[in-house]
């Protein structure tokens, strides 16, 4: 799971159900609520311990932290040295997961009202300024924890292709890789505190109306591809077709490959 979340497009939620784990990743995070933390007040551990699944989480916990350490050196190392290669993989990823269900759709209203608000909400992040690592703020960082969060909510939604629209990936991604604590902490808590607002907005809303919210991220998902491009995203550098034509086949082809397999295994 903690490699799928490093990688925008593939989410954890969808391997933790390949796995068979899905459902009890489920029970114990919604097991997290006031009553917990009252309890917690009154010192009570070990029924909170027993309540949360706390075990399951532990060492659950434990396999994603050490995966999303590893693969961040990874990443840090494409997005250096190969930035049009690792641009052209996750465009590919991304566009490739939008074939996976949850994610695929049918022509409706409701797909049309999603496709416009995701567009409109992509339109104003890409001809935003771009961030620079000098102007990202703890606030910043925190806000990303607070919404990144929610794709625990989200079946098909990968955490970091929200860090991604954020603009925020690079920026975790080398907080990760160099353990910049600091930088860790923030968006820990941000989440943290995500968990217990916006997550429960959003499963509300999902449990209503989720033909309208699944129609608004697969427009997310599309419309997010032109701002991995955008400069400063994940590298300032830019493409030139005919220095980079091979790394960018390249790069398409080994996402659409991994997210072929990925499909292949989720269908098995």
């Amino acid at each position: 799971m903690g490699a799928a979340e490093i990688i925008p497009g593939i989410s954890g939620g969808t391997i933790a159900l390949i796995l068979g784990i899905y459902k009890r990743l489920i029970i114990a995070i919604s097991s997290i609520d006031e009553g917990v933390l009252r309890k917690l007040l009154r010192f009570e551990y070990r029924n909170v311990w027993s309540i949360i699944d706390g075990n399951f989480l532990l060492f659950l916990g434990l396999g994603m932290v050490s995966s999303v350490y590893i693969l961040s050196n990874l990443v840090l190392f494409l997005m250096i040295t190969l930035p049009i290669f690792f641009k052209s993989f996750l465009s590919s990823l991304l566009f490739s997961s939008l074939f996976i269900e949850p994610l695929k759709q049918e022509f409706r209203k409701e797909l049309v009202i999603g496709l416009l608000i995701s567009g409109s909400l992509c339109s104003v992040i890409f001809f935003s300024p771009s961030i620079t690592f000098e102007s990202v703020t703890g606030f910043y960082i925190f806000l990303s924890g607070f919404i990144a969060i929610s794709a625990l909510v989200i079946p098909g939604i990968s955490g970091s292709f929200i860090l991604v629209l954020l603009g925020s990936y690079p920026f975790l991604i080398e907080a990760v890789s160099n353990l910049e604590v600091v930088r860790i902490l923030y968006f820990i808590v941000g989440a943290f505190f995500g968990l217990f607002t916006i997550v429960r907005l959003i499963r509300r809303y999902y449990e209503r109306n989720e033909t309208q919210l699944t129609s608004i991220f697969f427009g997310l998902v599309l419309f997010s591809i032109p701002l991995i491009w955008k400069a400063n995203s994940i590298s300032d550098v830019s493409p030139v077709l005919t220095e980079d034509a091979v790394s960018i086949i390249l790069g398409l082809l080994t996402g659409s490959l991994i997210m072929y397999s990925f499909n292949k295994i989720k269908s098995n």
